[in-house]
């Protein structure tokens, strides 16, 4: 026996909801495990200023061509080698001015001033620090020369951490698409290196030659006797795998990445190695940032059918959340909204944006809404 359908309100449908598409990030790991600095600090903001720093990127199509401006930017500002600043330099901001004045540093200076005008410019980076596998007694050409420090930036555009290199400048890629640190590991340590392409930017690295090589000398006993044609070595050295046999030993915030192909070693240089955890959990040295995830309620009255959205963002800096409904502009709104169903597709759009303005990665949904016909 078919039965009516009841007059009962409770027993009366809203009509069909039905999900048709959907693109939702994920988040991994914990991002907030990291100080990503402050864009507004005054030595952050002096160095913005200072430097013009918004001119760096002006015009770039997209954020990624904004990375490989920055990265050939800083890079420009002075060659490798080595300095009696060293000791007095305390952020980017002492950097560039030392090295208007021709000072000359060393790999660790170059990602500390990328990062910090990344900063400046709303895109988070990180420092990484990179090693040989056999970096723990050096001979001959090694002495002085096992370890590079890197930067990673977060990119919206392929929703991950990938490598930019100022010192070398260059950056890698795999069909296509940058690599992160860990990337640039794995195909050396899988043997397909070969499968990697390193491209190349302009001013190249050129080997430090004439008085700061003086300056080597007094700061490393181990080189006290090097010369123009010992640093070319080291360099030879430095960059004869494409510095990918660099990427070997990967600490990234506290973490060092541990695995059969090359574990972990107590010395580094003669000395002992950094304090670090280790760890073979991808989550904990590599999160995501700039996304939001969302949580669905539908509900109904008479007024119609809705979703009942909640919104939770993984982005530094934040400043707000904004939606774009059925393709519309878009417009700032709480961690919570009504989203109401009309007949046909229903689309939304939600992303959170920081401080300086830029964007984060949208979650988009469609539903699919029929209303009832009784």
């Amino acid at each position: 026996m078919i039965r009516p359908v009841s007059d009962d309100s409770r027993f009366r449908v809203p009509g069909e909801f039905d999900a048709i598409a959907c693109d939702v990030s994920d988040f991994v790991g914990d991002w907030t495990q990291l100080d990503y600095g402050d864009p507004f600090a005054p030595r952050i903001a002096a160095l913005r200023e200072e430097f013009a720093l918004d001119d760096v990127a002006a015009g770039c199509a997209t954020e990624f061509e904004g990375f490989l401006a920055l990265k050939r930017w800083v890079r420009s500002r002075w060659n490798h080698g080595w300095s009696r600043s060293f000791g007095s330099v305390a952020d980017a901001l002492d950097i560039l001015r030392e090295a208007a004045r021709g000072e000359q540093f060393n790999c660790g200076h170059y990602s500390t001033v990328f990062r910090a005008c990344a900063t400046a410019l709303g895109w988070p980076a990180r420092p990484v620090s990179v090693a040989l596998a056999d970096c723990s007694f050096p001979r001959d050409d090694r002495i002085g020369n096992v370890g590079h420090a890197i930067p990673e930036v977060w990119s919206n555009e392929h929703r991950k951490w990938v490598v930019m290199d100022p010192d070398l400048n260059v950056h890698y890629e795999r069909d296509g698409v940058p690599l992160s640190a860990w990337e640039i590991r794995e195909a050396w340590l899988s043997g397909q290196a070969d499968c990697v392409n390193v491209v190349q930017d302009q001013p190249e690295f050129v080997a430090p030659t004439g008085a700061t090589i003086e300056v080597l000398r007094e700061t490393y006993p181990a080189l006290a006797t090097a010369d123009e044609e010992r640093v070319r070595l080291l360099c030879r050295r430095f960059t004869r795998h494409r510095a990918m046999d660099y990427y070997a030993r990967l600490r990234i915030a506290g973490w060092e990445w541990l695995d059969r192909r090359c574990l972990p070693t107590f010395v580094s240089h003669f000395s002992p190695a950094p304090a670090g955890r280790w760890t073979s959990h991808m989550p904990d040295i590599y999160w995501t940032l700039n996304m939001v995830r969302l949580t669905t309620q539908p509900a109904w009255d008479e007024a119609g059918a809705k979703l009942t959205i909640r919104l939770q963002h993984c982005m530094p800096w934040f400043d707000h959340l904004e939606v774009s409904v059925d393709d519309g502009a878009w417009a700032r709104c709480g961690e919570g909204l009504d989203w109401p169903m009309h007949a046909g597709v229903n689309s939304l759009q939600c992303r959170a944006v920081n401080a300086l303005g830029r964007p984060g990665i949208a979650t988009r949904i469609e539903v699919a809404y029929s209303p009832p016909r009784w």
